[in-house]
């Protein structure tokens, strides 16, 4: 729901809200750079249907990101943003409170605090 609601604010910032800053953004799928600016993003379930100037292209959510950044003319950049595709188990590392590794998924642990890939996450 979180990448949901993130995707709708990228979604606004993409229809051109922010005029008075250069954007740039990187579109990945599966790993792949599509060379193109995505004007509408639209979701289905978890699918995301991205919107180009010369068509669209629907992929399955997990597979997609995207990198924005934002200059505010001075040369400056404002902001990094990066959203998309959930983790694969191959990369997800999994630590207690302690800092020992307990593995690379929550399934199985018991209910508590966690640190995912730098970050508390709260298993109920």
């Amino acid at each position: 729901m979180k990448n949901k609601a993130f995707c709708a604010l990228l979604a606004a910032l993409l229809s051109g809200s922010v005029a008075c800053a250069d954007t740039g953004q990187t579109v990945r799928v599966n790993g792949s750079v599509i060379d193109k600016f995505v004007t509408e993003l639209t979701f289905s379930g978890d699918n995301v249907t991205m919107t180009f100037s010369d068509g669209t292209q629907t992929e399955d959510m997990s597979l997609v990101t995207i990198d924005l950044t934002y200059n505010d003319g001075d040369d400056t950049t404002t902001g990094v943003y990066e959203f998309g595709g959930k983790k694969t188990q191959d990369n997800l590392r999994v630590y207690n409170l302690n800092g020992q590794y307990v593995g690379n998924s929550l399934e199985g642990l018991a209910k508590g605090v966690y640190v995912v890939n730098g970050k508390k996450v709260v298993k109920k």
